[in-house]
């Protein structure tokens, strides 16, 4: 939990939760602030939740998808590929790409491009290649287009502008795609 501790006395803090897990995102905008309660003087934390938002399609596994179809298409292109059957056909070899995408996922979350190599990947033909998070990104232009929607939706509800906003917090390990 955000550090209550942080606390300015004279003055409630908003903060708004981003969190994209694998599969979907949640958003919420929390205010922080103190309750003076009389007699005593006595200082209570108090935590309100302001409003919530969400896409229950959107997630990191989107971006997973986008990535194991850019290397299946790539692989499938290659000239002793031609005429063969897509490799997305293909379990084991399915399993051995998202192995590969998720390290590049967290390559390009630092880096602008990832040497690629998969040996014998399906039928003794290995994939030798770069992606560069630039192209990723291209490519994820309707799941970037996605991902204020569940911020927008907090603001209009709770009120409050991003100029409201005194914290943000990033959780879940779809935020550390850069463009997020």
């Amino acid at each position: 939990m955000f550090g209550i501790d942080r606390l300015d006395k004279d003055k409630p803090v908003n903060v708004l939760f981003y969190n994209m897990g694998a599969m979907d995102t949640e958003v919420s905008i929390v205010r922080y602030s103190t309750i003076t309660e009389m007699p005593g003087n006595k200082t209570h934390e108090h935590i309100e939740v302001l409003a919530e938002g969400w896409d229950s399609q959107l997630g990191g596994a989107d971006i997973d998808k986008i990535l194991l179809d850019m290397l299946a298409e790539r692989f499938n292109a290659l000239k002793e590929r031609q005429g063969k059957t897509d490799v997305r056909e293909y379990p084991k070899v399915i399993k051995r790409l998202l192995k590969e995408v998720l390290k590049i996922k967290d390559i390009l979350s630092a880096n602008k491009q990832v040497q690629v190599k998969l040996g014998e990947l399906q039928d003794y033909v290995s994939l030798n290649t770069i992606v560069e998070r630039r192209e990723l990104e291209e490519k994820s232009e309707a799941f970037f287009a996605r991902v204020m929607k569940p911020v927008e939706q907090v603001q209009e509800k709770s009120g409050l502008s991003i100029e409201d906003i005194d914290f943000i917090e990033l959780l879940g390990g779809g935020i550390r795609v850069p463009k997020i």
